[in-house]
């Protein structure tokens, strides 16, 4: 019989896991929170979290999860802690973070901006098709698995016209006895379904990716969901990730949201920010807090939000961004903005840093979740512009990145958490830097 211990949570990890301590061992607890005594079974393997047999001693903090699914999907893991709880914890991180930054070279951290929306809030979800009671599963992946996934009804993350569409396509897909992607196994058709919607245009666009090994009956399924965009992507690659080679689209190709007055058209692959609601919020801040100048540099542009919302506070802004289809969408958004003083370079950052020769006022940093490569921040860094913005949704990454420019001379003027992902151990964080 495997051993049943009783132990203590004594705090939270940085991935979001109540973290106990039993003896020399250190054991990580899904649906824990710190202060509460725990029955666990220690898993086999240490880094391997594991999921309480029973709570003897509940914290003040514990809520009822709203979602049926909650602690069998992978998604919103921390619905069990009251909303205020789960901006004390992200505060605490950021503060772990930045706090020897900070003993060092200065700076201060604000209070988190909490969510307007902890429901419903996120623009995109990307489900998985599986193997289910009923033959065909459509949800996300049970936690900890890559082969099994979780079949949902909706899921409150999301609009409830995108949960609608989510029942009607799985419904659609089992009635044509259409078959799932084994992971394992690397066959079959049906891959994943991606849903984008628009908050303030109240668009939504919806992307079946599959295999080439069938056709999908898009002029059927067309007259069955309510979309703006319905698109039907194929790829091969055995990589577990929700992108294709485009092969039908009815409707659109892109559909709209509005940032601060601003329009932007997402397509099926381009990045925008999540959450909408707090974007607003972020660069509300961003356009208070920024002087302006002569010439801005946007790394990571992605679609040209942050340029475009910034264009009126510089005579000229430059966005760097390596993937293709942004670079089109940027330029398009500009165009219908009205904005003529942004261009648009495809290539990588680093790349594209060392080959600058003029002087930049104010750079803007929102890389993806890895951060910035050394070489970048070292090309930012001898640029020596007077201001440097940079926002991440991993704090981790950005912490790395910005001891490297306090060490090189810039102070920190403030540090800005945001949550942009309620329910979930992840935050946006916001710092901006002076030389």
């Amino acid at each position: 019989m495997k051993k049943l211990l009783t132990v203590k949570v004594s705090y939270m990890s940085d991935d979001g896991f109540g973290v106990a301590t039993y003896k020399s061992r250190v054991i990580k607890i899904s649906n824990a929170i710190p202060g509460e005594v725990v029955q666990v079974i220690p898993p086999k393997r240490r880094k391997t979290p594991t999921t309480p047999i029973k709570i003897i001693e509940e914290s003040e903090w514990r809520v009822q999860p709203l979602c049926p699914y909650f602690n069998i999907c992978g998604g919103c893991r921390w619905q069990h802690i009251k909303y205020e709880k789960q901006l004390t914890f992200k505060e605490q991180y950021i503060r772990k973070l930045f706090s020897p930054i900070i003993e060092k070279h200065g700076g201060s951290i604000a209070k988190i901006i909490k969510a307007e929306k902890i429901w419903r809030y996120r623009n995109k979800m990307e489900f998985s098709f599986g193997k289910g009671a009923l033959n065909l599963a459509l949800g996300l992946k049970v936690f900890g698995r890559f082969d099994k996934v979780v079949d949902l009804e909706s899921c409150f993350l999301q609009k409830k016209e995108a949960d609608e569409i989510l029942r009607n396509i799985k419904e659609f897909f089992r009635s044509k006895k259409l078959t799932p992607y084994d992971n394992i196994k690397h066959e079959g058709f049906l891959r994943f379904l991606v849903i984008r919607t628009s908050y303030k245009r109240e668009q939504i666009m919806a992307n079946i990716i599959t295999t080439s090994s069938g056709v999908l009956p898009m002029n059927e399924l067309s007259k069955l969901i309510k979309a703006d965009s319905l698109i039907w992507s194929i790829t091969d690659s055995v990589a577990d990730v929700a992108m294709g080679e485009i092969k039908e689209i009815i409707g659109g190709e892109f559909i709209e949201e509005e940032l601060l007055g601003k329009v932007f058209r997402i397509y099926p692959y381009t990045f925008f920010q999540t959450n909408p609601i707090q974007a607003e919020k972020l660069f509300l801040k961003i356009r208070k807090e920024v002087n302006g100048g002569e010439i801005a540099l946007d790394l990571y542009s992605g679609v040209g939000v942050i340029g475009i919302i910034m264009a009126e506070k510089f005579n000229s802004i430059i966005g760097i961004e390596v993937v293709p289809e942004s670079i089109r969408a940027a330029y398009e958004n500009a165009k219908i903005n009205d904005i003529n003083n942004i261009e648009f370079v495809e290539g990588k950052v680093e790349d594209f840093l060392l080959k600058f020769d003029k002087k930049a006022d104010t750079i803007f940093i929102d890389p993806p979740r890895a951060g910035m490569h050394k070489r970048a921040v070292n090309a930012v860094i001898n640029l020596n512009p007077q201001m440097i913005v940079y926002i991440s949704c991993n704090p981790k990454s950005q912490a790395r990145d910005i001891k490297l420019m306090c060490a090189a001379g810039y102070r920190i003027s403030e540090i800005q958490p945001i949550d942009f992902f309620p329910h979930t151990p992840h935050v946006e964080n916001l710092v901006i830097l002076e030389r």
